[in-house]
């Protein structure tokens, strides 16, 4: 996992999102949604618990991997259910200015910078693009104030559905 983990090689969403990585920082999770229970009748909150168990694995694999060693919370990341109860709907254009404000600057250390922040905006634009119109957008936070999630002191995440597909953004960090 350099940075990310990739559920489907080779599609656009993927690929565009593996754009917006970066190792020991920026991790990014897509692929297809696994059918929430209830069916049609879940609605959104399926989907959102969907999406919180795919953002939660994302964030168990980036600890185990590289983070379990520097994270100031001994316990580990937050579970499942605490990572659903952290995400708050956020509209397309706000999910993607976040996603490449979190995919440009270090949360920590805002005057390093993974990439430009007008390429991350593109692409990130993209992603939110590929999910399409009516995809459903959440977030555990803004610039000032978030919901932790990962053992990290600092955490920000981006994740979104078009009920079928899903694309997560993680970026994590320690002062």
């Amino acid at each position: 996992m350099r940075g990310s983990e990739v559920v489907q090689n080779g599609d656009e969403l993927t690929v565009r999102l593996q754009m917006l990585a970066h190792p020991l920082r920026v991790y990014v999770r897509s692929g297809r949604l696994p059918p929430t229970n209830g069916g049609a009748s879940s609605g959104a909150r399926g989907v959102l618990a969907a999406v919180a168990a795919e953002t939660h694995i994302l964030i168990g694999q980036l600890h185990e991997k590289d983070w379990q060693q520097h994270a100031s919370d001994t316990d580990g990341p937050a579970s499942v259910e605490r990572v659903e109860e952290a995400l708050e709907p956020l509209s397309a254009e706000n999910a993607a200015a976040m996603m490449g404000r979190l995919a440009s600057r270090d949360l920590v250390w805002p005057q390093f910078t993974f990439m430009e922040r007008t390429e991350a905006d593109t692409v990130a634009g993209q992603v939110v693009e590929l999910l399409g119109p009516d995809a459903l957008w959440w977030s555990n936070g803004d610039e000032h104030s978030w919901s932790a999630v990962s053992a990290c002191t600092f955490d920000g995440l981006v994740a979104g559905t078009d009920g079928h597909r899903f694309a997560v953004l993680v970026q994590v960090g320690e002062d």
